[in-house]
């Protein structure tokens, strides 16, 4: 695949964190006129495609295989647009990213950075880079509730200790702001950030500079939506991401799909509400994500 054609005219890429309301902004991106979603496919090649560095036979995999397998079949049926993981190689991924997609105006990817796992040869190419960061005293909490809540022998587990494919060497944050980095370096692209909290609070004003930057069309009507995953049929991901979902225990987007629009952040929790495993973690965390947060787009 030597060039990329000419359509769809615009190719935007959303990398975050985990936990950091990707999903509930991946839903109202769903709205946009002659939009194709593609959710994650970096993270299925990076956990559970041929070039996984983890065991077949660990928990998570087996929660997975379990949860999938009792998927009942009228809704296994819906995933029209969803791959197999097994397919999911990272040369796969970005091969596919690259496709020409025929009658749709723009390509909306979410993935999480740590999916990459620093490899930035296999990033697409053709593709505007953007950032959704959330405050680490939000994220972590969340996110340890998620493993613990999929994974209920890991209550006890330090986080710091999770299994890196799930929780990496520098947990999300260090992943992410070193791919924005990446971006600031190697291309003439500035970094596009929107705050999680930002958006929340001040979702017509956050989104409408965000679409205007890219290029796409604004409605107020995108902000808010109908509650549940319908949606969903339209997306381009895995096997594992989509039905995995429909687990009765730990459907992973189970909130965002829930959800009907942003609604105003929670206060957030002190230092002696949050698990003490977590604190040093948010610490490291910190300081990058106020560095990534100077850039965002101001309310």
């Amino acid at each position: 695949m030597d060039e990329i054609r000419n359509e769809p005219k615009r190719r935007i890429l959303l990398w975050t964190a985990p936990r950091s309301l990707a999903t509930v902004f991946t839903k109202c991106m769903s709205f946009a006129e002659g939009v194709q979603i593609i959710k994650e496919p970096f993270i299925t090649a990076n956990v559970f495609g041929p070039e996984s560095n983890a065991a077949e036979d660990d928990e998570m995999h087996k929660i997975f295989k379990e949860g999938i397998h009792s998927t009942p079949e009228s809704q296994a049926a819906k995933l029209t647009l969803a791959f197999d993981e097994s397919i999911a190689t990272f040369q796969w991924v970005k091969q596919m990213l690259e496709s020409p997609f025929p009658g749709k105006s723009f390509v909306f990817v979410h993935d999480q950075a740590f999916g990459l796992r620093s490899n930035y040869s296999n990033m697409p190419r053709g593709y505007t880079h953007t950032f959704l960061i959330r405050n680490p005293y939000r994220v972590f909490p969340s996110w340890k509730r998620f493993l613990v809540k999929i994974m209920p022998s890991f209550i006890d587990k330090p986080f710091a200790d999770m299994p890196k494919y799930e929780v990496p060497a520098k947990f999300g944050y260090g992943e992410l702001y070193d791919l924005m980095v990446h971006v600031q370096e190697k291309s003439d692209q500035s970094p596009i950030v929107i705050d999680a909290d930002d958006l929340q609070a001040n979702p017509a004003s956050v989104f409408r500079q965000y679409c205007h930057l890219l290029g796409v069309e604004f409605k107020q009507t995108m902000l808010q939506w109908e509650a549940g995953d319908k949606i969903v049929d339209t997306w381009i991901a895995s096997k594992k991401v989509l039905q995995g979902n429909k687990m009765e225990e730990g459907g992973y987007f189970e909130d965002a799909f829930k959800s009907t629009e942003f609604h105003l952040p929670r206060e957030l929790l002190s230092r002696e509400q949050i698990d003490i495993d977590l604190l040093p973690v948010i610490d490291q965390c910190k300081p990058l994500y106020e560095k990534m947060y100077s850039m965002r787009i101001r309310p």
